[in-house]
Formats: C-alpha cells, structure tokens, sequence
C-alpha cells in the first residue's frame, strides 16, 4: 500500500512539476541553450484529459489496482508571491478499483461522482514543488465487499494527501536545449495521506480488523532517473507545438512533452511493468490561457 501511495505521488507530482536535474553539456552544447524557465502570472491556467491512468501493486500476496480517467484537470496560478507561485488544481475521475489484503478481506468496486482538487507551490526559479495538499471526494460503489450483502454499497470516501520536499527538485532542469542530457537525482518527499469514511465506521461495526479511518505518514525516496531531451514537432489536441520529448531511460519508462509556448507539460505517455508494479498513464493538454 505505501509502494502504491509512492507512485501516485509520483503521477501528482508530475502533473505538477516536481523533482531537480543536474544536466551535462559539453562546450558546444553551450551555444544552443534558448529555452529558460517559464514566468507565469496570475489567472495562467492548463487544462488536461488523462485518458488512461493504470496502477497496479504487487507484494507479499497482497495487490491493489486502479483503472482512471482524469476528465478536465484544471491547474491554474490563483498567486504570486516573491518567491513562489499559489497553484490550485481541480478535475473529475471516473474509473474501477480492486484491494486484496492477502489474508481474506477484499474491497472492488467503481468510483463515480468523483472530484479532486488541490493546492500547489511551486517555486518561480525552478518550478520545483515545495508542498501540495490534494482533496479527492468520490462515492465508491462497492460490487465486491467483506459484507455477507448480495448487493453494491456505495460509500462516500474523503482522501487528503499532503506532500511536502524536504529539498525541492523540479522534474527538469532549465535551460532545455535540443540533445540536452540530464540525471534527476534521488530525493525524498514527506508524505501523509488520510482516508475518512462513515462507511468504514460502520464495516469497523461488523468488521473489527476494518479501521475506523486510514492514516498513513511516511517518507517516499524518488530513485534517480535519466532523462534526455529532444526538440519535436507535435499536434496535441489541434494545436502545433514545438516542444521537448523528455525521454527517460531511453525510452524505458517513456517520455513527457514540455512546450516553451505553452510553459508547461503538454503530454505524457508512460509505461513500466514489473513483477511488482504495474504502471500507464497517457494525458494531454487539452487548453491553456499561458500566453
């Protein structure tokens, strides 16, 4: 479970641009570089579709999975301060879950009438995340239960996940340059994510091993990754972007597409599958006001 909690921490912070990269260059290098950090202002906003977001965790004899979308994920910069920018966040999902605790006790169903919303800051030097807090309200059908009940419970749940880095690191480093080459570094992130429920309250009526509420706090190390960036041309949602492929591990766990005009991530398209996780995500951009 905190595996699973680590890697969507690792999805929000993408959206949002987090973790710090050291570059190599060579002298040549040097002359090419042109695109530098992005200034935003107030009232800038993205817009993205996440049309697919796949999570499944393996370990011990135990899994969870989620099967997501993320429809009109609205980020947008509500302030400015000297150092910092205020970022807000706020979207729809939709999609189906499935828990197994290995020992008996199983919970599946499908989430609808689900919203998340947030809040960011994100440092103006670097566009690093320094904190987020994320709000997700959703009612959870349940279809597969620990109840002896032949029939779906729908569950209302209230998820906040805090996110804080001891040291911010943005995800790249600036200034990008076609055929740059960059390490991000391991960092680590305190994090605490709580789940509230009168529906757990009541199972935990029922059901004792069932909490009465899910507290998690712990520290989640993000491995060091290599990345390279590649300036393409590229159509997302009608509109022609010059933009950078950052391809991590040559392509191994895929890219992410940043475009100078619209100062921020404009697609992403990741794939990792191993004995223990697997992991899809693809979303593009779908507007922005970033002028």
């Amino acid at each position: 479970m905190k595996r699973l909690i680590g890697l969507i921490i690792c999805t929000l912070l993408l959206c949002s641009m987090s973790g710090l990269a050291y570059n190599i260059t060579t002298e040549e290098d040097k002359t090419t570089i042109n695109d530098d950090v992005p200034i935003w202002e107030f009232a800038d906003s993205w817009r993205y579709d996440i049309g697919r977001l796949f999570l499944q965790l393996n370990q011990s004899g135990q899994f969870i999975k989620l099967d997501l979308s993320l429809d009109n994920l609205l980020t947008n910069v509500v302030g400015v301060t000297s150092t910092s920018y205020e970022m807000s966040i706020s979207g729809n999902i939709a999609g189906i879950f499935d828990y197994d605790d290995g020992s008996g006790t199983t919970l599946g169903g499908i989430l609808f009438m689900t919203r998340v919303s947030g809040d960011l800051q994100i440092r103006q030097s670097d566009l690093a995340a320094e904190e987020a807090i994320i709000v997700i309200k959703s009612i959870a059908l349940l279809l597969e239960h620990p109840l002896p009940l032949p029939i779906p419970i729908p569950v209302p749940l209230t998820i906040t996940i805090t996110i804080i880095q001891e040291t911010p690191r943005p995800l790249i480093d600036f200034p990008l340059f076609d055929g740059k080459i960059g390490i991000i570094p391991e960092t680590d992130l305190i994090t605490s994510i709580k789940v509230e429920s009168i529906a757990l309250k009541i199972l935990h009526i029922f059901i004792p091993d069932i909490p009465e509420e899910i507290i998690i706090e712990q520290n989640v190390t993000l491995p060091m990754l290599l990345y390279s960036a590649t300036q393409e041309e590229i159509t997302v949602s009608g509109v022609n972007y010059t933009a950078y492929n950052i391809n991590f591990y040559e392509g191994l766990l895929g890219s992410i597409y940043y475009a100078p005009t619209a100062g921020n991530y404009i697609k992403a398209l990741a794939d990792i599958s191993t004995p223990e996780i697997i992991f899809s995500v693809n979303g593009e951009l779908t507007e922005t006001t970033y002028k």
